[in-house]
């Protein structure tokens, strides 16, 4: 136990260092008389805090030093709830002009009745804690605006996938503002599918302990419904249970440079066909259906220019309001022939469609389109065909993208084209020398074959005139004469078809149509003819209206008549007839002149039908033995498909043939 003495000289000591305390520390302690609007206490620290005294403030009030009141909170805000604590931030002005922030936190104490009488609180200087939160704000700005200026998204997304923070670059990428991607709004850019993805790696890694971040691609959709191909770095924090508790994420847009490879693949493919396909259309098939990976091809096609027919060509068409493009006349109406003229490529959306109309630069040809895409193909530094994508519904389908990647396949398209017509030219020219191959071999076998008969005639009959003339009776010296006047005619027919038939294999027969007057061309070809079968006696008779026009080239439309007529009479019996007969027919919608010869004659089986159209030749002796060369019905085959024309033999043996020709009456549109 103290003794008095010693108990004094304790509390005496304590209360030193209570004032001490008091007086040098930056907390003060107060009590406030909310009745009397004073002070009743003040710890004499409030000198080193405000360079006041507690009287000198009760004097001024309290609020003359208060500069602003940052922020301020109570609990309770009338009679029946007396605020139970209080808390504020004040800036002040010090005695001495020196501006400090200060932090209130007191507590109220009401009176019987409940209404506000005293709080009892504590003052303290909160300045350097302010400077620190300043310090960390200007490092959290700096560090804001560092990942602001980045070129690649940053992103923090809670375990909720809660986004709660990206910069500027993903906000841009986006298309949507802050506010609409803070929070959940986030997931509707990132499809279900790919978050599937991230989640079943995120949960791996989390197994499996792996701190690596995630490395996945994947593509993001913006607000315009595009979609952004995006290569991410995902960095995961997780609890001591293992429990994700949020994620950084570090992305890079790579949707070009994907495009670019895609372009890259794209091409490559193209030249490697280029050299493998079968044909021109294959190609272009193929065209369509790789570009069809990168946009929308639904309308496409491909015109090529014949320069020297000045024709435009469609070798391949695809559309869904156009079903089929046939051959025109160049002109300066389409758009298609537009950007041939110009050599370059065009985007033409229907603003620029009705300008070049006004201007006078193209017509109104075919549906119009929404948005029309035309890229040049040349070869050297000429323009020989168009590569066409529209869209008669969307305007925004094509844009400057698609016309620069259609650019960069369009070059390779035309160096591959160039190279498939020279091959496909080459073939054609193959297959041309095996046919003339042909032909010249034919021709040399019924020279060889066929011409050495009658001349064996000629010179056979000639040698006994000659040789034995003083020695032959009237009626010999007649009939030799008749044998060789029989087989100079049958020779100098065969010779005739068989210049007809080379000059027509090596192309040196021009085709020029025109309306002829049928009746006209048989009474033509009948009288040329007519001994032929009055000598036989056969009885011909001709069914044509003196109207009957067909649309074909006369001198190979009289070749076909001339033959097709001697080969009746040829293998008719004596005293038999042939009936011509034609017509107007409908056939695929289209009016056609039928023509009909039938004989009596010996009539042909099924197989020396089929040789003819084979196009085998081979000759059979008429029924009073002529001789011919099998050119004739060669030739009337060829002739009528050059025309534009078919042939139809029906034939039943000893009672007759029935020729069927159908000519057109008109000149096709």
């Amino acid at each position: 136990m103290h003794t008095v003495e010693e108990q004094t000289t304790i509390f005496s000591e304590q209360d030193n260092i209570r004032e001490l305390i008091f007086t040098h520390s930056d907390v003060v302690i107060y009590k406030y008389d909310h009745i009397k609007k004073t002070y009743d206490y003040m710890s004499p620290s409030i000198l080193n805090l405000t360079g006041y005294v507690k009287d000198e403030i009760n004097e001024m009030g309290f609020s003359k030093i208060v500069k602003k009141i940052e922020c301020s909170y109570s609990r309770g805000e009338n009679k029946l709830d007396v605020a139970e604590d209080f808390y504020g931030n004040y800036t002040i002005e010090t005695k001495s002009g020196k501006i400090k922030l200060i932090e209130d936190l007191s507590f109220q104490d009401p009176d019987i009745e409940g209404n506000l009488a005293v709080s009892i609180g504590i003052l303290r200087d909160i300045t350097p804690l302010k400077e620190v939160f300043n310090s960390l704000t200007f490092e959290k700005n700096n560090l804001n605006s560092i990942i602001d200026l980045a070129d690649i998204i940053v992103t923090v997304i809670d375990k909720n996938e809660n986004l709660s923070k990206i910069n500027k670059k993903g906000i841009a990428i986006t298309g949507y503002n802050e506010e609409e991607l803070l929070g959940r709004g986030w997931l509707k850019t990132i499809p279900e599918q790919n978050r599937i993805k991230l989640k079943i790696q995120s949960l791996r890694n989390r197994k499996n302990k792996v701190t690596t971040p995630i490395e996945m691609e994947v593509p993001l959709v913006t607000k315009t419904g595009e979609e952004k191909i995006i290569t991410w770095h995902i960095s995961e924090l997780s609890n001591e249970k293992g429990e994700l508790v949020f994620s950084v994420g570090i992305g890079r847009e790579v949707t070009q440079k994907r495009k670019y490879e895609k372009v890259q693949q794209i091409i490559s493919k193209i030249l490697e066909f280029s050299n493998v396909g079968e044909s021109l259309y294959d190609f272009f098939d193929f065209i369509r259906n790789s570009i069809k990976e990168l946009m929308k091809v639904e309308n496409f096609y491909i015109a090529l220019y014949d320069k020297e027919n000045d024709l435009l060509t469609f070798p391949y068409f695809k559309d869904e309001v156009d079903k089929e493009a046939f051959p025109v006349k160049f002109s300066r109406n389409g758009l298609t022939e537009y950007i041939i003229r110009s050599g370059k490529s065009e985007l033409i959306d229907e603003v620029r469609d009705a300008q070049l109309v006004k201007d006078g630069k193209v017509g109104l040809v075919g549906a119009p389109a929404k948005i029309w895409l035309g890229i040049p193909i040349n070869i050297g530094s000429q323009t020989i065909g168009v590569l066409v994508v529209q869209d008669y519904h969307n305007k925004n389908t094509y844009g400057i993208k698609e016309k620069e990647i259609l650019e960069i396949i369009g070059y390779s398209i035309s160096r591959a084209i160039e190279r498939k017509k020279l091959e496909q030219e080459r073939k054609e020219l193959i297959v041309k020398l095996e046919n003339m191959n042909l032909s010249k071999d034919k021709l040399f076998s019924l020279i060889s074959h066929d011409l050495r008969a009658p001349f064996n005639s000629l010179l056979g009959f000639s040698e006994i005139l000659t040789t034995e003339f003083d020695t032959l009776t009237r009626e010999e010296i007649k009939e030799y004469q008749n044998a060789i006047y029989e087989s100079s005619k049958n020779l100098y027919n065969m010779t005739t078809n068989l210049l007809q038939y080379s000059r027509f294999q090596v192309g040196r027969i021009e085709y020029e149509p025109e309306m002829l007057n049928l009746l006209y061309l048989i009474e033509h070809n009948l009288n040329l003819l007519k001994g032929n079968y009055l000598k036989k006696q056969i009885d011909v008779k001709v069914n044509i209206d003196k109207s009957l026009f067909i649309f074909a080239d006369e001198d190979m439309i009289n070749s076909v008549i001339q033959n097709l007529l001697s080969n009746s009479f040829k293998f008719t019996f004596r005293g038999g007839s042939i009936s011509i007969d034609a017509s107007k027919k409908i056939i695929d919608e289209e009016e056609k002149i039928e023509l009909i010869v039938k004989d009596t004659g010996i009539g042909m089986k099924q197989e020396n039908i089929d040789k003819i159209f084979n196009a085998d030749v081979f000759s059979s002796p008429g029924t009073e033995k002529e001789l011919g060369t099998g050119l004739g019905l060669q030739l009337i085959i060829q002739f009528i498909e050059k025309n534009c024309g078919t042939l139809k033999i029906e034939s039943i043996e000893n009672e007759g043939s029935t020729f069927i020709i159908t000519l057109p009456s008109t000149k096709s549109p």
